[in-house]
């Protein structure tokens, strides 16, 4: 549901992912900056509500749902979004009734939020009908229905609704290899992260396209810039390899930091290794030392989920 103000994907992690150790001296700064801006953003249109903008309700409740600028607040957020709803905003309407499916701020009720979803997108709201793909896909407020499920899931492609052409890109992959990469690439290029990355991969592969060692590495740097930690770790590899690109030691070290923040176990160990051995950074055996850690902690928590 997430219609953010505006967008920070090229911008380093945030804070909470990043330890002391781990951050660059530039990449406390450009936080600082975003924080400040953020915090800005959110006086101003907390400020524009009080003062009866009806038109930054909406807003107020992104900032309160996403924790820009103050802190996530789902009760808050519900209730800003039920107001604008009232006002006839759908996106304010869609967004509570995604609260209500998966009990955000409010309690529980996939019924109540399955009618709403329908009648949105019986109303051609193109979000909507991705969710109804959900409902439906899983019997949330509603019986299980693959033949109905799809056909939402075609709607929703229809509408160019991203993350709806994922899905049946995904579907159909194997099917029909062809569409399923055109409905990939068409996501791709609507900026989703996951299928920029499976993207990518096709053309790696040449599943449905022809083989583009080039093409290949541009979208799975796409991919990687929106902070997607197997494309980060993939771009490492890549560089390392100097597949699509030109070999670089010093951003194989640079995308396997990236994606060791994001908790990928593989790069992690990588990126221990490249502190002990000095490979595309000075040699640095106490962060080694820790990289090694985490990853082997990764590993244990990976290994405990598989047999759960």
């Amino acid at each position: 549901m997430k219609r953010l103000l505006f967008l920070l994907i090229f911008l380093p992690l945030t804070a909470s992912a990043l330890s002391d150790w781990q951050q660059t001296e530039a990449e406390s700064a450009v936080h600082k900056v975003r924080q400040s801006a953020e915090k800005k953003t959110f006086k101003q249109v907390k400020g524009e509500v009080k003062a009866g903008f009806t038109d930054s309700i909406v807003d107020l409740a992104d900032l309160y749902y996403e924790g820009i600028g103050t802190k996530k607040n789902y009760k808050k957020a519900y209730r800003y979004y039920q107001k604008a709803a009232r006002q006839g905003n759908a996106y304010a309407a869609y967004s509570q009734a995604f609260m209500l499916m998966y009990g955000e701020g409010v309690k529980k009720n996939p019924p109540k939020a399955f009618h709403m979803f329908s009648e949105l997108a019986d109303n051609g709201f193109e979000l909507a009908a991705l969710e109804m793909y959900r409902a439906y896909q899983n019997g949330n407020g509603c019986e299980k229905d693959a033949a109905q499920a799809r056909q939402w899931l075609e709607k929703a492609a229809n509408y160019r609704v991203p993350t709806g052409l994922l899905y049946l890109g995904m579907e159909v992959a194997e099917e029909d290899p062809v569409r399923g990469f055109f409905l990939l690439k068409e996501a791709a290029d609507l900026e989703d992260k996951r299928a920029q990355y499976l993207t990518a991969l096709c053309y790696q592969e040449g599943k449905g396209a022809p083989a583009n060692a080039r093409r290949a590495f541009e979208y799975m740097l796409l991919s990687a810039k929106q902070h997607y930690g197997p494309a980060q770790w993939q771009t490492a590899q890549w560089y390392a390899q100097g597949y699509g690109t030109r070999k670089s030691v010093y951003q194989e070290f640079r995308w396997t930091r990236l994606a060791a923040l994001e908790q990928v176990p593989q790069a992690q160990e990588r990126l221990a290794q490249m502190y002990e051995e000095g490979i595309g950074t000075p040699i640095d055996k106490k962060l080694a030392k820790k990289w090694y850690k985490e990853a082997k902690k990764n590993k244990k928590e990976e290994e405990a989920e598989t047999w759960n």
